[in-house]
């Protein structure tokens, strides 16, 4: 296959996968959510904050180091992998350490935040050692393979998280399949996928190769980014998980349902493609044209969608939360109040991935350090200020502070159309909301709030679309026509 036909078929594998492994993630969690109740994710959720948060301290960045010196991948792949693996073990000891020291200091309240940090900490670092395998395998645009391992692995864990579940293992069955994206870090999660990808792809363990010039690249890449992305993006996304967990516990299961929600945007969209747009952007770092070109279609792929997710979730709240029990009833609120969160993140994260692509991992950490400053302070004053809606604007606000910086950096690397990105979706999503607000005024019923609510989210996307359609027609056919010739 020539190489165009596998990158772009290789988007279509990513996409299809990733889809299949969401919308097995939404229903089991919903399943599991309904089963368990808020006060087993409360207590799961501390010790899995805290692993998460030190976690990120073994992360230099491999995956992106690899793509990024992909040129001379022959000359250090065995550097790669064992400085990998003795970082990882390193950072492994270290956080059990920490759980020790939390159940030490109150068993009554950590026994089992300890026991989830222990059992994540050493899964994760079995993970670990498959990323070098999984580097070489996103090098040569192998995500149909990839793309099939995750979401099998995803869905097997999350049905065996129910049906343990089900069989009464309560909290253990979310260390035995977890939940939506933190199902990764359960055991058979982990098994699955890191045994299917060792054997795609071995390392040769032997004769052992540290070679100390690349042990100083790949460190010297990997510094920036092990500052913004193991401490400091960690740290901006889940440090309202943790200061909840301290300061207001008994909302935390509430505002991580609500927040799992709105994160939807995200992970339907940018999630899925990251991986793929982040090796795409390492093939064209030195072009930059083309690298504005690829970065500029697919942002606005990323926007179209997502904005359009975004506000039916917001709109449909009530609806939503009403599918469980009604003990997860309150989240509707939040839910509304995270919406500016949801319309951002997904355009922060792809252009980070651009600008790990080209190498510029100071630049991501100065912007996470902007964000990273902004959490600290936004979310504890205007959860004194607001309570826990506070802290839904203020992860809002320090969004917006993340895609500024972005944007402010990826223009140093490619020309990007800013007016092809923003416009269409923009007086799109400004018609859609107008709809909705006519369709409520009229106050229409149609036998049951899911029925309304699949005919109101039909009506709004309807016209959502039709204005994106009406402003882009031309834009499109072009696009669908050299898709069909790429692939053909």
């Amino acid at each position: 296959m020539s190489e165009p036909r596998k990158i772009i078929r290789s988007f279509f594998y990513t996409v299809g996968s990733g889809y299949v492994a969401r919308l097995g993630s939404l229903l089991f969690t919903f399943l599991l959510r309904n089963e368990l109740g808020p006060e087993v994710f409360d207590v799961t959720l501390t010790g899995l904050i805290i692993f998460i948060l030190f976690s990120g301290v073994r992360d230099f960045g491999w995956m992106h180091s690899l793509l990024h010196f992909q040129d001379h991948v022959e000359s250090f792949v065995q550097t790669h992998f064992f400085l990998n693996a003795l970082i990882s073990f390193a950072v492994c000891l270290l956080t059990c350490a920490v759980a020790g020291g939390l159940y030490f200091y109150d068993p009554s309240r950590y026994t089992w935040p300890a026991t989830v940090i222990c059992s994540c900490s050493i899964l994760y670092f079995i993970r670990c050692l498959t990323q070098t395998s999984e580097a070489l395998l996103r090098k040569d645009f192998e995500f149909g393979r990839l793309g099939l391992f995750h979401g099998l692995a995803t869905i097997v864990a999350l049905c065996t998280s129910l049906c343990a579940a089900w069989y009464g293992w309560g909290r253990w069955s979310l260390l035995l399949g977890g939940w939506t994206t933190y199902s990764v870090f359960s055991l058979v999660y982990t098994l699955a996928y890191s045994s299917a990808v060792w054997i795609s792809r071995p390392i040769a363990l032997r004769p052992i190769r540290l070679d100390g010039t690349w042990v100083r690249k790949l460190l010297d890449y990997g510094k920036w980014f092990w500052l913004a992305w193991g401490i400091l993006l960690n740290f901006i996304w889940n440090f309202d998980k943790l200061f909840l967990s301290i300061a207001d516990n008994g909302a935390l299961g509430l505002y991580e349902y609500a927040w799992w929600l709105m994160q939807l945007p995200t992970a339907i969209v940018t999630h899925i493609v990251f991986s793929y747009t982040n090796t795409l952007y390492s093939r064209f770092q030195d072009d930059r044209k083309q690298l504005g070109i690829l970065f500029s279609r697919i942002m606005a792929i990323i926007l179209r969608v997502s904005s359009l997710v975004a506000l039916i979730l917001a709109i449909s709240a009530n609806e939503i939360t009403a599918l469980l029990n009604i003990e997860w009833a309150p989240a509707a609120a939040l839910m509304v109040s995270l919406v500016v969160y949801a319309f951002l993140r997904p355009l922060f994260d792809d252009g980070i991935g651009l600008l790990w692509a080209v190498g510029d991992t100071k630049r991501t950490a100065l912007i996470m350090g902007g964000q990273a400053a902004s959490v600290a302070v936004l979310v504890p004053v205007l959860w004194w200020w607001l309570g826990i809606q506070g802290v839904c604007y203020a992860m809002g606000i320090v969004a917006g502070v993340g895609v500024c910086g972005v944007a402010t950096g990826v223009r140093h690397y490619a020309d990007i159309e800013w007016g092809l990105i923003t416009i269409a979706p923009i007086l799109a999503i400004s018609a859609a909301a107008a709809a909705h607000v006519i369709y409520s005024g009229i106050g229409l019923e149609f036998g049951g709030a899911v029925r309304n609510m699949i005919v109101r989210v039909s009506c709004i996307g309807g016209v959502y679309c039709v204005v994106v359609w009406g402003l882009e027609r031309q834009r499109l056919v072009l696009y669908l026509t050299q898709l069909r010739k790429a692939v053909s």
